[in-house]
């Protein structure tokens, strides 16, 4: 058992992320985005590189460059849990358990029990019914 945790120590090691890395990414580097992009935030990274690229959009991304020297910690945090995460899938074979958001809430209400009943029925028919008047409000 221990050799299995000291597996997943091992393997974390070698795939978190630092943040005095990012830091230093983001002086040196900061206006390329390469901090955006070690830290997973590829899309985004891309985005401001091509904003980096135009001159009228230069001032923004300058303005970017700063904020991002407060979001640095949350974003590594963020990749550093994902990489657990994955450590974890893996280390186990089975898919991650659905969280509490994922799951659907059980009906409430009276409205809540009608709206779950118009969703299923929609979801039965494929979303392709056309509207019935029931209550005599669309007219």
């Amino acid at each position: 058992m221990v050799d299995h945790e000291q597996h997943i120590d091992e393997a974390f090691e070698a795939n978190s992320k630092s943040v005095l890395a990012a830091y230093l990414l983001w002086f040196f580097f900061g206006m390329f985005n390469v901090h955006r992009f070690y830290a997973g935030k590829t899309k985004s990274a891309v985005i401001r590189l091509i904003m980096a690229c135009t001159v009228i959009l230069l001032p923004i991304v300058v303005l970017l460059w700063v904020i991002d020297l407060f979001l640095i910690p949350s974003m590594i945090g963020e990749q550093n849990l994902k990489t657990i995460n994955l450590i974890k899938v893996g280390a186990s074979g089975a898919a991650p358990s659905q969280t509490t958001r994922d799951k659907p809430r059980p009906a409430l209400t009276e409205a809540d029990k009608r709206r779950e009943a118009m969703l299923e029925d929609l979801r039965a028919t494929g979303y392709r019914k056309e509207r019935r008047d029931t209550f005599g409000i669309y007219r």
